[in-house]
């Protein structure tokens, strides 16, 4: 049984930024990744994902992106630059090794995982709280395939001519964007999507948010709440209008779609674009949240002593849930583990 004063459970941007910070400060600590590569699980993502960061925004602790600043990275360049990041810091990571369970005996944490029992003093979860996804109830009436986004690859994942996306934000616009050129496509939403340039002045937003110290600074609930605009950048928005817009879905009966205002349509395949839900169930302590609006209050520090989250949405500021935002939360997340083991 392997000992350590430190897991980290997950080797995304969170869990490297984490481990980086560990590693400065001369601690002991263990990477545990359930996919076989670092960056697997970005390259998993749909194959004309980019992101609307700029190279410059999405830098880790100490090693920046081999790429123009101003470039906006596609998914695989993300994940070769996550994969050279450990590489580059030979941290100790243990991939295709999947936490399965974490629960605690006196001050020690004991882990379960595909291959290994470990025993640590803190745990650093930073594997992402949103797990699960999101598939509204109606789904169970569907008489015909659907998938969620985080399925989705290109349009060979779509089966028939009509489809119907549901869901707001850049992933599911980014879908839309793609499919319009194949398929006729209708999309459902809450409240109609807003766009937003990319550039003001000549320059990307995030220059702009940087300049004014608009990243870090957290975002107010009743903003959390709303839904966040669509960023227009690779005509985004010009090839979106060829989808035809429609209110949220009332019910689903076989492959027929009822809206919201009554109208209904035939329906060949649905993609969810929806997101994904908390998922705590490997944790297995008495007294943890397991809430995540508890979580993000708490800063991701749970009231279990030595246990510590990362990748809650807007965890600190309106950027946690980009590379940029959740490198930061990283670092403050070590910064207070280490201050409370001084104490």
């Amino acid at each position: 049984m392997k000992e350590t004063d430190f897991l980290i459970i997950g080797a995304g941007q969170s869990g490297l930024s984490a481990a980086r910070h560990l590693q400065k400060a001369g601690k002991d600590f263990i990477i545990l990744e359930k996919h076989q590569e670092v960056g697997d699980k970005w390259r998993q993502r749909f194959d004309s994902m980019k992101l609307f960061t700029p190279a410059a925004f999405c830098n880790l602790p100490d090693l920046p992106m081999a790429l123009s600043p101003t470039s906006l990275p596609n998914k695989n360049q993300v994940a070769d630059y996550f994969s050279r990041y450990a590489a580059h810091f030979d941290f100790p990571l243990h991939p295709k090794n999947e936490v399965t369970e974490i629960i605690k005996e006196g001050e020690r944490f004991l882990v379960e995982s595909t291959f290994e029992k470990i025993v640590a003093k803190n745990i650093i979860i930073s594997n992402g709280c949103l797990q699960k996804n999101h598939i509204p109830q109606w789904a169970n009436s569907l008489g015909i395939p659907f998938i969620h986004s985080n399925q989705y690859r290109s349009p060979l994942s779509i089966k028939g001519k009509k489809v119907l996306v549901v869901g707001s934000g850049n992933t599911a616009a980014q879908i839309i964007a793609e499919l319009t050129a194949y398929f006729e496509v209708h999309w459902s939403t809450n409240e109609k999507p807003k766009f937003k340039s990319l550039k003001s002045f000549g320059k990307n937003k995030f220059f702009w948010d940087k300049k004014f110290n608009r990243l870090e600074k957290p975002l107010k609930e009743k903003k959390r709440n709303k839904t966040a605009p669509i960023y227009n950048f690779n005509d985004i928005r010009k090839k979106i209008k060829k989808a035809k817009f429609h209110p949220a879905v009332d019910k689903a009966e076989g492959n027929k779609i009822t809206f919201t205002n009554q109208l209904n349509i035939d329906i060949d395949f649905v993609l969810f674009a929806t997101g994904d839900e908390a998922y705590f169930d490997l944790i297995n302590i008495d007294g943890f949240e397991n809430n995540l609006e508890e979580l993000r209050e708490n800063q991701g520090i749970s009231k279990i002593e030595g246990l510590y989250l990362l990748g809650i949405p807007h965890q600190r500021s309106r950027t946690s849930h980009l590379i940029y935002g959740s490198a930061k939360d990283a670092e403050f997340i070590v910064s207070k583990s280490l201050s409370t083991q001084k104490n």
